[in-house]
């Protein structure tokens, strides 16, 4: 969680520095780290995107960071999954123990408000909001496909993004046979492979009399596109889809 601490401090010191630029399609073995935070008290965990670019009418929600907080703090979110509340797009809330206050281990954000009761602490709002979602709470994994194998996600919705935003194909078959998903770019191995979590969707429409097969990769989209079996379509819409194992 102090990852989040170090940049969203980053952010308040250069703004700039702290956006993500625009990539190419990400590739590679890195593996996606998993964070642990802290929500009525208990342990949870999340995969941490970092800062993002927002367009205006999107749902956030806060995440109270602590910036001198002891050795086991993580940071501390008052919503999960399968609440009216939630939402995987997380306003950064900076705390600070005063000067003379002897830090002590926060795990809710009753506690926190609670120390600002009572003068312990500080909270700032930032403008930095960070893509965080959580895992487990029973969310529903969603089946795609990636280089001819499946793979999981949740799906967590649309998001209204600006320009600079890191974010990855998605083909997405409009008419496809029986048993077709959504097509992610290549390289993505369930839980193992680091990754944008915003996908940009791509219509797929194959085109009348074509014959209709699984597609179950990038390469496979593009082929039969190359031989006029079907369409494909840049869309505006972006949603934020992390891959689970």
């Amino acid at each position: 969680m102090k990852r989040i601490a170090v940049l969203v401090v980053v952010a308040v010191a250069a703004t700039a520095a702290a956006h993500l630029t625009k990539a190419k399609a990400a590739s590679g073995t890195a593996k996606q780290p998993v964070a642990a935070g802290f929500y009525q008290g208990k342990t949870i965990h999340y995969y941490d995107f970092g800062p993002i670019k927002l367009a205006a009418g999107n749902k956030v929600a806060p995440i109270w960071a602590v910036t001198n907080g002891v050795s086991a703090q993580h940071n501390i979110v008052d919503t999960v999954p399968g609440q009216a509340g939630y939402s995987p797009l997380w306003q950064v809330m900076m705390v600070s123990f005063k000067s003379g206050v002897t830090p002590r281990l926060l795990t809710s954000a009753v506690q926190v408000k609670q120390a600002e009761q009572k003068g312990d602490v500080t909270i700032q709002a930032t403008t930095t909001v960070v893509n965080c979602p959580v895992l487990g709470f029973g969310q529903k994994r969603i089946a795609g496909f990636s280089n001819g194998h499946k793979i999981h996600y949740y799906d967590d919705g649309a998001v209204k993004v600006l320009a600079g935003n890191e974010t990855a194909p998605l083909y997405a078959p409009m008419n496809g046979v029986a048993g077709q998903h959504n097509i992610a770019l290549e390289n993505i191995a369930p839980g193992q492979t680091k990754y944008p979590a915003l996908w940009a969707i791509i219509a797929v429409n194959w085109k009348p009399g074509a014959h209709k097969t699984l597609l179950t990769s990038a390469a496979q989209v593009k082929a039969a596109a190359g031989k006029g079996e079907l369409t494909i379509k840049k869309t505006s819409l972006v949603v934020n889809c992390p891959v689970v194992a």
